[in-house]
This record gives structure tokens, sequence and C-alpha cells, in this order.
């Protein structure tokens, strides 16, 4: 009986002093935690301009499709950027402005893609302060390539009676946005070739043209002479390294 006392004092005391280490770890570690005020945030809050443009839309594709561009009114410039297989030569617009501002030229003005001086628009608030906005039209299209007819050892020639077929990638497929040209040494254009029944073919990448010469529009090439042969297609142009030449 003594033994068994004994031992049952003997684990109490050790539980104990188990007891005793336990929370005194557990007081240290919240000793070691302190909540700390954080500084006060000030928010500043500034008046929004009037005379800002808020959003800019292409809306060609739809009003669910709606292209939004980017609007940057601290340079004031209104960035579209417009997937060239669209082939637009005019942009349709819905701007959004604050109340009480007025924009010119109105929104349904339609803005031309390739115009020789940059669009700009002329927003005015209610307290009769303007600013003026810079279109810019980014086009968004792949390099074009187009495939040599001649060989660094072999002149390609034609037959002006007969057809061309051109091959390479990124054609857009329409005749009257991928166009070819030829031109002389100095790039200068001398002939427009013409459309071959339907044979632009976008899956494989290739075109057929013919000179298209008729007793109204005689050919004006010279035959056995160097010309280069020019694609034009949407935004982009690349002419032949090596010249071909029509043989009459």
């Amino acid at each position: 009986m003594n033994i068994i006392n004994a031992k049952l004092k003997k684990m109490l005391f050790f539980t104990a002093v188990m007891l005793s280490i336990f929370l005194t770890s557990c007081t240290s570690e919240e000793d070691r935690w302190t909540d700390v005020k954080e500084d006060p945030v000030t928010e500043i809050v500034t008046d929004l301009d009037a005379r800002r443009i808020i959003s800019f839309q292409v809306t060609n594709p739809g009003e669910s499709q709606a292209i939004y561009s980017a609007v940057n009114n601290l340079e004031k410039t209104i960035t579209v950027y417009l997937p060239s297989y669209y082939e637009y030569q005019y942009l349709e617009t819905a701007i959004t402005l604050p109340a009480n501002t007025t924009i010119s030229p109105a929104s349904k003005e339609l803005i031309p893609v390739f115009n020789t001086t940059p669009v700009t628009y002329t927003t005015k608030a209610s307290d009769g302060t303007t600013a003026v906005y810079t279109v810019k039209i980014v086009i968004q299209q792949p390099k074009l390539i187009l495939d040599e007819l001649s060989t660094a050892s072999s002149v390609f020639t034609v037959n002006a009676g007969t057809s061309i077929t051109l091959k390479g990638e990124n054609f857009l497929p329409s005749y009257e946005i991928t166009k070819v040209f030829v031109v002389d040494a100095q790039g200068n254009k001398k002939w427009q070739m013409k459309q071959y029944n339907e044979g632009l073919n976008i899956a494989g990448f290739y075109a057929m043209y013919v000179f298209g010469a008729t007793a109204d529009s005689p050919l004006t090439l010279e035959p056995d002479t160097d010309y280069w042969l020019m694609m034009e297609s949407y935004n982009l142009s690349v002419t032949m390294k090596l010249p071909f030449r029509i043989t009459n």
C-alpha cells in the first residue's frame, strides 16, 4: 500500500511540474506578441477633370463586340488597337463623357484608318475649358511574307498573257485589300496586276494574278527588263528581293 501511494505521489508531482512548464511556456509565447497601432492613413480625394474622356469604343464589330481603346487622360491620347483581319477603312465610334461635357467632332462621325494626318477630338466642359485628344491607330497585323519566284542563279520569266501564282504567309483574303504591283528598281509602281478568278486562298496563302492588259489599256512594261513584284496587304507591303522578266 505504501509502495502504491509513493508511485501515485511521484506521478502527481511529475504532472504538476510538466503543467507548470507548459503554462510558463504559454505565458512567454504570449508576452512576445504585442498589438501595435498603425499610423492613420489619410486618403486624398481630388476632383476629376470634367474635360476627360471616360471611354472610347470602336463599334464596327457591333456593340456587344466593341473594341475598347486605351484613353490616356494625362497625355491626351486615344490608342486604338485594331486587328488587321477586320480590314476596316473607317471606324465607327462610341464615346462616353462626363455629364455636360461635349466633344467635337461628334462620335457618330467616321474615323479614317489610313488618314495622312492624325485625327483629333476636342472636349469642352461646362465651364468652357477644353482639351484636345489625338487618336493613334495601331494595326495588329502579322509580318507579310512573299516567296521569291526567281533564284540567285535563275530569273523567273512569264508570258504577259498567263497568270502568276504568288505564295507566302499572312495574306489577307481579299483582292480589295491584297494587291500586287509591278515596280521598277527604284520601287515606282509601273503596273497593277489583276485578280485571276477566285484565286486567293487564305488556307494555303497563295494568290493568282494576271497582267490584265486590254485594247483600251495596253501593257506598258518592257520585255526582257528587270521588274520586281510588290504586294500590299492592308497595312503592310513587301517587295521581292529578286527580279523577274516578261517575255512579250
